[in-house]
Formats: structure tokens, C-alpha cells, sequence
């Protein structure tokens, strides 16, 4: 439903070519081998929370491309397919380990791009940003870090939804008035679960 949303053609093209080829492993495949949406289809998951995420974004700040921001969001983590093994027993392949997830989505982008012909466009080069940026920081194994509207909201809802998946992980497994383990998303930081019904 939100690539029918996307209007521009060509991000629209880019986005239909590579997911129908990889639609099985999108919708089946977790997002990381152990930190967050580690779990099956946590891949698509993680997307859609996203997704769900920056519809009060972009209803916030109507500056924002919608286009890019739904397709940047939809192809930012497509990497993690050949980066990972697949959904059962999930290991970094050779290609995952050496390449990475960000370099593989890229290439993956580009590659399409080429064979539309539009590897030059404006739309291609921004989208190809968004997927480069994404982590935010150089330290965090972004090559780029985010210098367009559309790559900054994509890095604020992929950092904050790895986050807080990652929180809600460890809070189901404490009771309410007890503290989680040390969490590694968080510099090793405990967090107290207030003792208090939602």
C-alpha cells in the first residue's frame, strides 16, 4: 500500500523492479542477527514501523518529499538480504560481511538505475543518499552522512525504531519495577520499567 502511494515514476519503477524480485526473502527475512527485529519477517517489520512513523512526519512538515521518504524507507534496509543468510539460523554471508548491508542495497539501486536509464536522475541520485546515510554517522558504517530533509528523517526513524525495539525486547522480559540487563544499543545502560499500568 505505501509504494502505491508513491507517485514520481521513476521511484516508483526502481521500487516494483527490486522488490518483486526479492518479495519472499523481504517479507520473510529479520533485520539483524541480534540486535533489533532479529526475529522472522522483523525485516518488513522494521519497514513498516517506519513507514507508520513518518506519516506524522510528513503530515508535520509538508516540506518533506513524500516520494522519497516512502521509497527511501522501503529500499534503505534492502541490502540486509544478501547480507544475510536468511530467516532460519541467520549468519552474515561472505558478501554481508566484507560488503555490508549499505554498500549491497547501493549497488543493488544502482544496478537497476542503469538498466532504466536513469542513473543520472535527480530521483536516483537522492534515493541512492538516503540508503547511504542511513545510519547517520561515518563511525556507525554510514559512507555518507545525511545531507538532504528526506536522508535526516530516514536516519531519526531507522535509529529510533532499532532503539525502542530494541527497549521493548528487553522490557518483556522484566517485570514492572525491575530493571532490564544492560542493553548494547544503549552503552551497556540499564532502564528501570516504572511500576505504573499503561
Amino acid at each position: 500500500n505505501y509504494m502505491r502511494k508513491v507517485t514520481n515514476p521513476i521511484l516508483k519503477e526502481i521500487m516494483v523492479s527490486l522488490i518483486k524480485d526479492v518479495e519472499e526473502e523481504y517479507f520473510s527475512y529479520p533485520a539483524a542477527v541480534s540486535m533489533h527485529h532479529n526475529y522472522f519477517s522483523g525485516l518488513a517489520y522494521h519497514t513498516y514501523s517506519m513507514l507508520k512513523l513518518s506519516d506524522a512526519y510528513l503530515e508535520l512538515y509538508p516540506f518533506l518529499n513524500k516520494d522519497l521518504v516512502y521509497s527511501g524507507i522501503i529500499l534503505h534496509d534492502l541490502g540486509k538480504i544478501i547480507e544475510l543468510s536468511g530467516p532460519k539460523g541467520t549468519e552474515y554471508t561472505k558478501k554481508g560481511n566484507l560488503l555490508g548491508h549499505i554498500s549491497l542495497g547501493a549497488n543493488e539501486i544502482h544496478n537497476v538505475s542503469v538498466e532504466l536509464k536513469v542513473d543520472d536522475s535527480e530521483e536516483v541520485i537522492n534515493l541512492l543518499h538516503i540508503v547511504l546515510s542511513h545510519h547517520g554517522q561515518l563511525e556507525y558504517g554510514s559512507p555518507k552522512e545525511p545531507m538532504t530533509p528526506e536522508a535526516a528523517l530516514i536516519h531519526f526513524l531507522d535509529y529510533n525504531d532499532s532503539r525502542l525495539a530494541t527497549l521493548e525486547m528487553e522490557f518483556n522480559k522484566v517485570q514492572k519495577g525491575e530493571y532490564t540487563q544492560p542493553i548494547s544499543a544503549f552503552d551497556r545502560r540499564s532502564f528501570y520499567i516504572p511500576n505504573l499500568e499503561n
